[in-house]
């Protein structure tokens, strides 16, 4: 049994204190929201070189399939998962908006450019 286990078991003890319990899952909650920190800076870092892909490449930035294949990812996601669907789609979006501010930005600054960063 992992720490997280223990963690997560004694969290749906009903002998547990209640401050002990909300300790626990606020605990449980801080973890995966350094996990999902860590995963989207690590997304925006892979979106970072297809941004230099496309400007190199001359590929437009704007992929409106790929942003409809994204997104219907999430859906499906959120369906399989009991997820609120708009909900998963509505942080994708967001997501996927910075994501194109980034590579708006990597496509607008010339090559020679990138020593000054």
């Amino acid at each position: 049994m992992t720490n997280r286990d223990r963690v997560i078991g004694s969290v749906h003890d009903d002998v547990m204190d209640p401050s002990d319990r909300l300790a626990a899952l606020r605990g449980e909650l801080d973890r995966i929201d350094a996990g999902l920190r860590d995963a989207l800076r690590d997304r925006l870092r892979v979106c970072e070189e297809v941004g230099r892909l496309k400007r190199d490449h001359d590929i437009p930035v704007m992929q409106p399939a790929r942003v409809d294949q994204v997104t219907r990812g999430a859906r499906e996601y959120a369906e399989r998962n009991e997820l609120d669907p708009d909900y998963l789609e509505a942080v994708y979006r967001l997501i996927i908006a910075e994501t194109c501010r980034v590579e708006d930005l990597l496509v607008a600054e010339r090559p020679d450019d990138s020593t000054r960063s």
